[in-house]
């Protein structure tokens, strides 16, 4: 039997011991994981992780969080991790591949971004360093020219900074944190009849108005360049992710520029380069690995030591904690760890437990007769599907997915049921107020197509998007 087999069968065993039926799974075939973390600039208790399955949301640093189902916020979890940020308000922006998707300030409904952040693909996004109003998006339709488009109020309405050049696809931008500037973007031209694949490092010092193109050399199949983080203390100073396609199992190079992209030196070879951040003071760098490997430097990037050769990263964050010290954010596989994402407050010599699977609840943080509210209690046993398929942690009592009792509707959320929502249920919550829930704004796009998956697709769908296919 195959491990997938394997895997999804063992699922149904814990699942049927939970009470939850495998017919009515909407199973999307990929291991639960966290995979980016946002900060809240104006509010540190105030963080998002954005999971496969679900975005999940704390308001008291990380002791407790609230989860919204991809569904509902309308991305694909079949195919998609996409890119967040959180800006002044708490608002959550994040790109799809159908464009820019922004929440209300508490995260409880989804609208489509403003003309040019939608209808094409919206490949990064990142807040602005500069302005916790601000928001940078890499637009990469593919078959139009490649924009790059900044918002100077939390994603209402955007002006163009820049158009590339035609054939050029996006990937990252990154805004220098110590010089507003200077914008690094990188990106490639696909392989065209003879003409081989060329990978590009952008650099703009005056805003993104005109940028400076570099051409990086590939070396030995790589396939793009992925800027992952700048210097806070120095904009000239960059780290560059050489990218493989994920079967690879030649190592990805890591490169460094200490004069903003006029040269490049390789500082790090490791498999599948998930994160590199710097710290807050210019300092440490982390880099993560994820087939196994959490490595720093201590000199901003120069040179790197391992700190666990074996550590399945996921994804990597840093900011300062009050007191001025360095914090670090770690998300790992829990298939082979006890918890899912971490932090280190010593520079990532000891990880302390944050969030696990088994920390997971039925509990929305919204009103339900928001869409979030709404629709993501529906999906509750496919949370607990996830939950199965790394080894069953108890994921807290399982609804009845046929219950027919009502949502319940009340200021900051309660327990929901895994019932559908009705159009007709009304009641008054703990908050004392009334309403009347509807799937009236519910998302449409892919909720019907997710919601009709079955088992077949589930050990179809058992490969990872996490770059844009080769062209």
């Amino acid at each position: 039997m195959s491990r997938p087999l394997a895997r999804v069968m063992g699922a149904s065993v814990v699942l049927g011991a939970l009470g939850v039926s495998p017919a009515i799974v909407h199973a999307h075939g990929r291991e639960p994981m966290v995979g980016q973390i946002a900060f809240d600039p104006s509010d540190r208790d105030h963080f998002v992780m954005r999971g496969t399955w679900a975005f999940l949301t704390t308001r008291d640093g990380g002791e407790s969080f609230t989860w919204s189902c991809a569904v509902a916020i309308d991305y694909d979890r079949l195919t998609e991790d996409p890119p967040i940020a959180v800006t002044e308000s708490g608002r959550i922006s994040l790109g799809t591949f159908d464009g820019l998707r922004l929440s209300t300030t508490r995260g409880c409904d989804y609208i489509d971004g403003p003309a040019g952040a939608w209808g094409s693909y919206a490949i990064d996004v990142i807040r602005d360093p500069h302005d916790d109003r601000g928001l940078w998006v890499a637009m990469s339709p593919g078959d139009a020219d490649n924009t790059l488009i900044h918002s100077t109020n939390e994603g209402e309405s955007f002006e163009v900074a820049h158009t590339f050049d035609p054939g050029l696809l996006l990937e990252r931008v990154r805004v220098a944190p110590s010089d507003p500037m200077r914008v690094y973007v990188s990106g490639a031209i696909p392989r065209m009849g003879m003409e081989p694949r060329h990978v590009f490092f952008f650099r703009s010092s005056d805003g993104g108005a005109t940028f400076e193109s570099i051409e990086i050399a590939l070396s030995m199949d790589e396939r793009n360049a992925h800027v992952l983080a700048v210097d806070p203390m120095n904009p000239d100073r960059a780290l560059v992710r050489m990218t493989r396609v994920v079967t690879d199992e030649v190592p990805e190079r890591l490169l460094l520029t200490e004069d903003g992209g006029l040269t490049f030196r390789t500082v790090l070879e490791t498999l599948e380069i998930v994160g590199a951040v710097f710290s807050h003071d210019g300092s440490r760098v982390w880099v993560g690995s994820w087939d196994g490997g959490l490595h720093r430097s201590d000199d901003a990037g120069l040179t790197f030591t391992t700190l666990d050769a074996d550590l399945r990263v996921r994804c990597l964050a840093a900011r300062e904690t009050e007191s001025g010290e360095r914090e670090l954010f770690v998300c790992v596989d829990e298939l082979t760890n006890p918890y899912a994402v971490g932090r280190s407050y010593d520079d990532g010599e000891t990880i302390v437990p944050m969030w696990g699977f088994s920390d997971v609840v039925n509990e929305t943080g919204c009103d339900g007769c928001t869409v979030v509210g709404g629709v993501c209690p529906a999906y509750w046993p496919d949370v607990l599907y996830d939950i199965a398929t790394i080894g069953g942690v108890d994921g807290g009592p399982a609804p009845g997915p046929t219950d027919g009792g009502p949502l319940m509707c009340g200021e900051g959320g309660v327990p929901f049921d895994a019932a559908l929502p009705r159009p007709d249920a009304a009641t008054t919550g703990g908050g004392g107020s009334t309403c009347t829930c509807s799937v009236i704004g519910a998302p449409t796009r892919r909720a019907s197509t997710l919601a009709g998956l079955g088992w077949v697709a589930a050990l179809c769908v058992l490969t990872r998007r996490r770059r844009r296919p080769a062209a």
